[in-house]
């Protein structure tokens, strides 16, 4: 009896041991942002969000430019009038000539912060990251704007899925490249995402333009509700609903890759006079050619830059005793890739 009396006792205690913040009096960041600044240090942007009594959003930021992130944050500690709390975070941006530079030490940096989820997204701004934050995008904060922005893109259109956890993931593992979503500021209430920037030894070398996305997609992940047109003769079919996957086979001697894509799809719309058997026949066969056509010209494109985001190195490697990687920069580039599609039309739908 003692021993619970004991406890009762003891418990209010430890609670007030708590220390406790009223979040009126917090400024929760939810976007951070990171450009190249003179001397080579670091423009940092935090983006906060306050809600107003009409529940109407407004959008803040503060910037500050120092040798290291961690001196960034140092140096606006100082200048806000509340503490600087980095659990709301759900975007971290950036800027187009730091990511030229290279920013890995960044994205360390990010995931040893126990207050960021490594499920945020990073991405690159065209141009300046700081410029891209300072718009006001949507009506619940810029960081939500861009975050449902990349969530609707990877999960219903042409966007391989990538965060923080993955781009670190892919950045570390040899025999496969990083990459990242690239964004452009269209306006001040406007974002467009413009193509995927691949990474090599923590630099941008390449970036896939918005018009080749759907290919990239197809050879790096895989399709669950994407959308294309595709032009027959003088008709033209919309394909929703699309769903693909790949499979990626190793030959050796002679060394040899060959990706197998495989898509079903529904056809919504089409502008000819009916959806006939004859119809989805062709095209099955019109997107076959044009899944095999573009996404070899994009392979043999990634050789040339000897960059690898499908990640035939990790397969190679996998299967080869005492695989040699500086040996397989040379292979790499010179080895024969063949693209072996089959695209399944499973239902039809709307005719104009």
């Amino acid at each position: 009896m003692k021993k619970y009396l004991f406890i009762l006792l003891v418990f209010p205690l430890l609670t007030s041991c708590v220390q406790h913040q009223v979040i009126d009096k917090l400024n929760i960041e939810t976007a951070q942002g990171y450009d190249l600044a003179e001397n080579n240090h670091l423009r940092g942007t935090l983006l906060f969000v306050k809600y107003l009594p009409d529940k109407t959003v407004q959008n803040r930021t503060l910037s500050a430019t120092a040798k290291t992130s961690q001196d960034v944050l140092t140096d606006l500690e100082r200048r806000s009038s509340d503490p600087l709390v980095t659990g709301g975070v759900g975007v971290v941006l950036f800027g187009e000539e730091l990511a030229k530079h290279g920013f890995v030490k960044l994205v360390d940096s990010l995931q040893r912060d126990p207050n960021i989820g490594s499920r945020l997204f990073v991405a690159i701004a065209e141009g300046r990251a700081e410029d891209m934050l300072n718009g006001n995008y949507g009506f619940e904060g810029n960081s939500t704007y861009i975050h449902d922005l990349l969530t609707h893109n990877m999960k219903n259109r042409d966007i391989p899925k990538v965060n923080l956890h993955l781009f670190a993931s892919f950045y570390a593992e040899k025999g496969r490249d990083a990459y990242l979503p690239v964004l452009e500021k269209v306006s001040d209430t406007d974002i467009n995402i413009s193509g995927m920037a691949i990474f090599k030894n923590n630099k941008i070398v390449k970036k896939v333009d918005e018009k080749n996305l759907f290919h990239f997609k197809l050879l790096v992940d895989k399709h669950s509700e994407g959308t294309k047109t595709v032009k027959i003769g003088k008709y033209n079919a919309v394909v929703r609903s699309i769903r693909s996957k790949n499979k990626i086979k190793i030959k050796k001697n002679p060394l040899e890759a060959i990706v197998y894509i495989k898509v079903n799809a529904i056809v919504r719309e089409y502008s000819g006079r009916k959806v006939t058997t004859k119809v989805v026949k062709t095209l099955e066969k019109h997107m076959e050619e044009d899944i095999k056509k573009e996404c070899l010209h994009m392979l043999k494109d990634f050789q040339r830059h000897g960059i690898d985001p499908v990640g035939f190195g990790l397969r190679v490697k996998n299967n080869t005793r005492n695989f040699n990687f500086n040996k397989w920069e040379d292979e790499y580039k010179t080895m024969k890739i063949k693209i072996k599609p089959k695209v399944t039309i499973m239902e039809s739908g709307t005719v104009q």
